[in-house]
Order: structure tokens, then sequence, then C-alpha cells
């Protein structure tokens, strides 16, 4: 399958704003959208207060109502906003757990893995939420045991955050079937599943659990346009949950929360069908041109991933962070991680997949500033 490019390859400068950002390409239908837009009044309506018809189109997509979505400008504002409210919630709905977080800020913990989208764990722990972490490891591909988060879970209700699939890692964390069985098993946790990536899951290896909100008020799920839609500068998430969570979020901010200029953009991008299985075959290319360009270089371990992304380890002692402020002078940024609760992440690093010239770009100057070291 040919791969989109650019008019002309990017310079080597335009790299920091251009490559490996969060974004790969948009729909074709995205793109045909906008260049129809010429007319000086064309941008000149509201969209309806509730933003009706991309929640409608989105409800359809996902097997729920309309009133199980929430609309908000990123799913990072989503995160923010929504898991304090929940744990707040939750505390508040029993005594016993008011008591233990009075006296230990335990009384409905965050619970999620070591090596998962990051901003969760930290925000949580800063705005004084305890945190249990479940360990992972390339041991085990970065999945976690589900028997360590059952033995805490048995002990202690909470909100289980799961990336699925995960980032950094480009891997599914759970199977639709285990995560059926956890939010059965366990009604009175909550369960957030972070869908920011699934569009990426080819559907014969896994199936979302959207449709699975609607008979299950532990279970909530956030989506972005961002990563696989490629429109991250329109900045557009949602959340999939029970109608009562909805109505509260919706009443803590005002109407009109997405313009009718993204909102036709997104209605677009639902609607080209043929996008997600292109973006698929235009990933896999790009991963595979990450993993073997790096891994040729020396001393660099790469892991599979389904995403656009490629979790890479230094092997020979080296440290990710002196290579991203090199890579960074050049003008191309990588994702470095921070220790945690003891554990070291010091040896990892993260690539995004670009467009090839991009991803091509990248292994050269990765090269030059390793073997040239």
């Amino acid at each position: 399958m040919a791969v989109p490019s650019l008019e002309s390859v990017p310079s080597k400068a335009s790299l920091l704003n251009l490559g490996l950002n969060d974004g790969t390409y948009c729909p074709q239908a995205c793109i045909d959208l906008i260049q129809n837009i010429d007319a000086r009044t064309a941008l000149r309506n509201y969209s309806t207060a509730d933003n009706a018809p991309l929640r409608t189109a989105l409800a359809q997509m996902d097997g729920v109502a309309q009133e199980n979505i929430y609309l908000a400008n990123g799913s990072g504002p989503i995160l923010k906003q929504t898991i304090p409210h929940l744990v707040r919630k939750e505390i508040k709905s029993r005594f016993s757990r008011v008591i233990k977080h009075a006296l230990s800020k335990n009384g409905f913990p965050v619970i999620l893995p070591a090596f998962t989208y990051f901003k969760v764990m930290k925000k949580a722990a800063q705005g004084g939420l305890q945190v249990h972490v479940l360990h992972t490891g390339p041991e085990t591909n970065f999945s976690f045991d589900v028997e360590e988060l059952e033995r805490i879970l048995k002990k202690q209700d909470g909100l289980v955050y799961i990336a699925n699939p995960n980032n950094p890692t480009g891997q599914l964390q759970l199977t639709r079937q285990q995560i059926i069985e956890l939010i059965e098993r366990y009604p009175n946790s909550t369960f957030w599943v972070d869908e920011a990536y699934v569009q990426y899951m080819p559907p014969e290896i896994h199936q979302p659990v959207s449709d699975l909100v609607p008979a299950h008020k532990n279970l909530v799920v956030s989506r972005s346009f961002s990563f696989a839609y490629g429109l991250a500068a329109l900045h557009l998430g949602y959340l999939i949950a029970n109608e009562e969570l909805v109505e509260e979020l919706r009443g803590q901010v005002t109407e009109y929360t997405i313009g009718k200029f993204q909102e036709e953009v997104l209605l677009a991008a639902i609607a080209d069908e043929n996008h997600p299985k292109e973006i698929r075959a235009w990933t896999k290319e790009a991963v595979a041109c990450l993993r073997e360009g790096f891994e040729a270089i020396g001393g660099i371990e790469t892991y599979p991933s389904h995403c656009n992304m490629v979790l890479c380890r230094f092997t020979d002692g080296r440290k990710a962070a002196p290579f991203s402020q090199a890579m960074r002078s050049k003008g191309i940024r990588i994702k470095v991680f921070e220790d945690l609760q003891g554990m070291d992440f010091s040896e990892y690093f993260r690539l995004t997949t670009g467009i090839p010239e991009e991803n091509l770009h990248v292994i050269e100057v990765a090269k030059e500033i390793l073997q040239g070291a």
C-alpha cells in the first residue's frame, strides 16, 4: 500500500514540530472537507449547544446511547476532570471510605500498572490520592499480573486505570474477556479503560469494550482523535460512561464546548471507513522501520508494538536522558521516563512514528549521535 507523503521532504529544522508528533495521517474525508471550505461565511455559525450530531455519530460507532457520550477538548482534560470527581464521589458514598481516606488517603485508591501513561499517576498523587502501582517489566512484555490486581481489589475497592493498548508499550494490557470478568467480579470498583490508541488494533486481535458501558456502571472508556485519526491539532477527546456521570461532568462546564468546524471535521473522520485499515498498514510499516533501524545501531533493544510508537531500551549501560538531550539539540523529541517507586526506567525511551522521510531521518540522526560518541 502506498504511503502518503508531503509535497516536499521536511527539513531537519522542521522536524521539531513536524516529526514524531501525536498524529500521523488524517482521514482523506477530512482533507476533502477542509479543501472545500472556500467561502468567507463558511465558518460563521455555531454548533449545537450539546454537539448532538457528533454525539449521535459517536454513539452509533461505539454501540451506546448519545447520553453515554461526554465530549471535551482532548482526553487529557477528561482524565484531569473525571478521575478526581469519580474518586471523591466514591469516597463520599460510604462512611467507611470517608474514615479510611481521612486517616490514610486510601478510601478509594487509583490502581494502575507501573509502565503506563505517567500523567495519570502523577496527577493523582499531586491531587492527594493514594496510588497503588502494579509491577510490569520486559519479562512479562510489560503486561501486569491480573492476580496481583485481584489481590488488591479483594482487600480494597478502587479506580483501576488500564491503557488498552498501552502507552508507551503499544501492546494490549488485557483482553476484552479479561476486562469483562474483572468488572463483573468487582462491581464496587471502577474500571477506566483508556482506548486512545484502540483504532490501531486489528479487529481480529482485539475488540473495544465501549459497547459494554450501558450494562456496567463501573466501566468508563476514554477515546481520542489525536492519534490514529491524525487530528491532534483539533484536540478532541471523549468519554463513554453511564448517563449519571456524563450529566455530572457536563454540569461542570459550559455549553458549546466543541466548535462547529471541529465537529464537521470529526464527523467526516468517523464516516471515512477506509481510514482505520489504512492507518494500521502504514503504522505497521513505520514501526518495522524504526525497530530495524534502531536495533541495527547496536546496544538497543526494541519491543513489538501495534501502535504509532516504539519502546526502546539501552542494553549497553547507556542512559536515555543524555541521548534525549542530544536528539533534541538536532530538533527531534523522544520520550524518556522518570523513576517510579524504586523502579528504574532510565534505560528506556519511546519513539513516535512519523512519515517515512521523518522515520529515516530520525534513524540517521540517532546513528550519528550514538555511533559517533
